[in-house]
């Protein structure tokens, strides 16, 4: 997880960020299925939001995260997950030794083929890959403009966000699944800006740059806000696989 550091940024804003991006919704616990009592490997986890989730289902769960604040924030609000410092491409856990492993918006942060590798080291035969993104629906006009914003259209290094992962035939993985929940996010103004203020392009940017996207961000919204609040059509896509057996 390297990218010039850009990925390792997020921790400047680690108290922000676990305030105000999304939580996963409800709606995604049919996607995982029964994981009560199963060894859960979340990569990436940033401050825990979905981190929550798995234990909230029953999971025992250890996470990797490489970025020192963000892993404090998660330590914090999930003193129950087994914490370790490391990154995608070089997993400080045991072959063989999970029965699922999640990466929820960070996988375009990873390096291949080293991470998806990684993956199928630690995964148990048979162990799902669910890697998976929570954000704004696209082919929403209104919202493709205000994400427009949130990045500087002179920034060479920004990273696309994925929708999905492809296997090819000699893959360790197989019987991938596309998965999409749509879902609502109701939020304010004030939440709105905050928000944008997590993101990589607003965190690489200097102050002035920075408030000026604030401002646009706020302008934008306060046409589109019902009493000071905005609903956001949100979805959760991603692709679902399963380790092949080892031969």
């Amino acid at each position: 997880m390297t990218y010039d550091g850009r990925g390792l940024r997020f921790g400047t804003v680690a108290e922000q960020y676990d305030l105000y991006r999304p939580p996963p919704p409800r709606e995604v616990e049919a996607i995982f299925g029964d994981l009560r009592g199963s060894a859960v490997l979340e990569v990436g986890a940033g401050t825990g939001k979905w981190t929550r989730l798995l234990l909230e289902l029953g999971a025992t769960v250890t996470v990797v995260e490489p970025d020192d604040d963000m892993r404090t924030v998660l330590v914090r609000r999930s003193p129950e997950a087994h914490t370790l410092k490391g990154v995608a491409e070089d997993l400080p856990v045991d072959d063989a030794s999970f029965d699922a492993a999640l990466v929820s918006s960070a996988w375009h942060w990873f390096e291949q083929p080293a991470a998806i590798n990684e993956m199928a080291r630690v995964l148990r035969d048979g162990g799902a890959l669910f890697v998976l993104w929570n954000g704004f629906s696209r082919d929403v006009p209104w919202l493709d403009e205000l994400t427009a914003l949130r990045e500087r259209p002179d920034d060479v290094h920004k990273r696309p966000r994925g929708w999905g992962v492809g296997f090819d035939a000699e893959s360790d993985f197989e019987g991938e699944s596309d998965i999409e929940v749509n879902w609502t996010w109701t939020r304010t103004i004030d939440e709105v800006v905050s928000l944008f203020g997590t993101y990589s392009g607003a965190i690489i940017r200097g102050d002035d740059d920075r408030r000026a996207m604030e401002r646009a961000v706020r302008e934008r919204l306060e046409t589109l806000a019902t009493d000071g609040a905005v609903e956001i059509p949100m979805t959760v896509r991603g692709t679902v696989a399963h380790r092949r057996a080892r031969s």
